[in-house]
């Protein structure tokens, strides 16, 4: 964490414009492929401190905790996590399924969300297994929901199809669509181990907060320094202290109680911060990144609703909520 927060604060404060995803994509493997031996939390920050939007900030915090929550061996390129269908994300909305046929795994069902779209090399797709196979940890079985797996899923593989839809009205520049699988041919080594939900679907989502939110301070961290001067001293000071703060939450376990306990402050925290840049960049009005700060600020909400509730229950498995009455 020490050598990559002085490399944000020493990186050249214009950032060259990103034309596309296309051009985007191969800044983000050039990154990483530079930095081999950084922990994902190390490649949100380099890769938000290298973006000249809040979208392409997302998008290395998205791949950084994809290479945070999944295993890696012999995958590259982009990634993408693969769960909600038009029902929700819960394991009850789960209807996408993989059944052995002929010696082999069969993945078929629809997935209403893929981030990035076209653009991933790899797919990881959360699927009710209908056979259900061995539980490797007895306390993780729970007969009120369907055993789930994770596969690992070629985006190029015969079967599977993707259904674009229109840019969301915030980061636009990252795209996002529907997949349908039909009756998809995997091998044995492409269904992940362990328990789909509990040991992927559960904790990505902790994951996912804490790797983008790296990446959009490490953003702001940025822009401060291009456009602020000595009265910004203490946003940049600020914006330094909560890089180190959430990159050591990265390190923690991101299924326990105080891990969400210590998010929920962490992002309370960050939002303050993101007003305090939103609020430099509205300083200076003609330049192209205010305007695009302001559109995309939707951003920092998305899921407050599910934190809110993952924050609650912390606090009630941490004995910090006093019994009524």
């Amino acid at each position: 964490m020490h050598d990559v927060l002085l490399d944000s604060l020493r990186a050249p404060i214009a950032p060259p414009l990103t034309e596309d995803l296309a051009d985007w994509r191969q800044r983000w493997l050039a990154l990483t492929a530079a930095h081999t031996d950084a922990s994902p939390a190390d490649h949100a920050i380099r890769g938000g401190a290298m973006a000249d939007r809040l979208g392409w900030a997302f998008a290395a915090g998205y791949q950084a905790a994809m290479a945070a929550g999944f295993p890696q061996d012999g995958v590259a390129g982009l990634q993408a996590f693969c769960a909600t269908e038009a029902g929700g994300n819960r394991p009850r909305d789960i209807t996408t399924s993989l059944q052995r046929e002929d010696g082999a795994w069969r993945l078929s069902g629809i997935k209403a969300w893929s981030t990035f779209g076209q653009a991933c090399d790899s797919l990881f797709v959360v699927v009710r297994e209908e056979e259900a196979r061995e539980v490797l940890d007895e306390k993780e079985a729970d007969s009120s929901r369907p055993q789930l797996r994770v596969v690992r899923v070629p985006a190029s593989a015969t079967g599977v199809t993707f259904q674009p839809q229109p840019p969301l009205p915030f980061i636009p520049e990252v795209p996002h669509c529907g997949v349908a699988f039909e009756s998809v041919a995997l091998p044995d080594d492409a269904v992940l181990p362990g328990d789909g939900y509990s040991d992927y679907l559960k904790p990505f989502r902790t994951i996912e907060d804490i790797h983008v939110m790296l990446a959009l301070l490490a953003h702001g961290l940025r822009e401060v320094r291009r456009l602020g001067g000595p009265a910004e001293a203490a946003l940049l000071s600020a914006l330094g202290a909560a890089l180190a703060s959430v990159s050591a939450l990265a390190e923690r376990d991101p299924a326990a109680p105080l891990t969400h306990w210590l998010l929920d402050a962490a992002q309370e925290d960050a939002a303050a911060l993101y007003e305090r840049v939103g609020a430099l960049l509205a300083a200076h009005p003609a330049d192209p990144a205010a305007a695009r700060w302001q559109r995309d600020a939707r951003l920092f909400g998305i899921a407050g609703k599910a934190r809110a509730l993952r924050a609650q229950r912390a606090r009630e498995l941490l004995g910090l909520v006093s019994e009524p009455g």
